[in-house]
């Protein structure tokens, strides 16, 4: 499955808009020319100008091509199961921690899509151990530390 130029770009457009408009709710930083909201509003002029370019080239294209895959009920089944994974990142990830919800989520996600189980069980560590370490001890964003798996970085 695949969106046309038009219907993507207008997708961007609307993205643009909402970060536009998400931004205007920024607070000034008092005494500064620039503040919270400057590179939001960039960002989001310069997405509803690719957006409309978008629109514009995409004219006289179908706005959805079906591929293949889409007739498989298994594939459907595979993106059905990864938004619920996702999902449940979302709704167990302040629980578990970042560590193990992360963990789990990769290693399901990988299984889904025919690694091997060791291969999956490897890379997930080393992924989240590499993205703990990344984000909770160079950059200081705090991760999920979680009641069960709490790492001490």
């Amino acid at each position: 499955m695949r969106l046309g130029d038009s219907a993507l770009g207008m997708l961007v457009l609307l993205g643009g808009a909402a970060l536009f408009w998400a931004a205007l709710g920024f607070s000034p930083i008092p005494g500064q020319e620039y503040g919270a909201q400057t590179m939001p509003k960039t960002i989001a002029v310069l997405a509803m100008a690719v957006g409309a370019v978008m629109m514009v080239s995409g004219r006289g294209q179908p706005a959805l091509v079906l591929d293949g895959w889409t007739r498989d009920p298994m594939a459907w089944a595979r993106l059905a199961a990864s938004i619920l994974l996702i999902l449940g990142y979302v709704l167990f990830a302040s629980k578990l921690g970042f560590a193990l919800t992360a963990f789990l989520l990769l290693v399901a996600m990988m299984l889904l899509t025919g690694t091997h189980p060791l291969t999956a069980l490897l890379v997930a560590v080393g992924a989240v151990v590499i993205v703990q370490y990344s984000f909770g001890q160079l950059l200081r964003v705090p991760l999920p530390r979680g009641d069960l798996l709490a790492l001490p970085f």
